[in-house]
């Protein structure tokens, strides 16, 4: 458990490392070449929600323990009290969850 709380529209996720920085050919990836591709996380925490001009909290549609899709270089790096790493990430900035179906 962590001491991070996420605030307003912020959701709180841990990376889930990609260990693969080659292709099926054995083409190396570079570092800059792996932030252009989408990256996979776990969320951990919500903040309040999604405020409409109106000023009303709408609910997140993806929930705690979710795997989201999204865009490395838009997540902010933050480190709990324990040393444990984390990434800050803007709702808006998910591209997509993992689903069941």
């Amino acid at each position: 458990m962590t001491n991070l709380q996420p605030l307003g529209s912020i959701i709180l996720i841990e990376k889930i490392e990609e260990t693969e920085t080659k292709t099926a050919s054995g083409l190396v990836l570079t570092a800059t070449t792996m932030e252009q591709e989408l990256s996979r996380g776990k969320v951990i925490a919500l903040g309040d929600g999604i405020r409409d001009s109106q000023g009303n909290i709408h609910a997140f549609n993806v929930a705690i323990g979710d795997t989201v899709y999204y865009n490395l270089m838009h997540l902010v790096d933050v480190t709990d009290n324990n040393g444990s790493k984390y990434g800050f990430l803007a709702y808006n900035n998910i591209y997509g969850k993992v689903t069941n179906a």
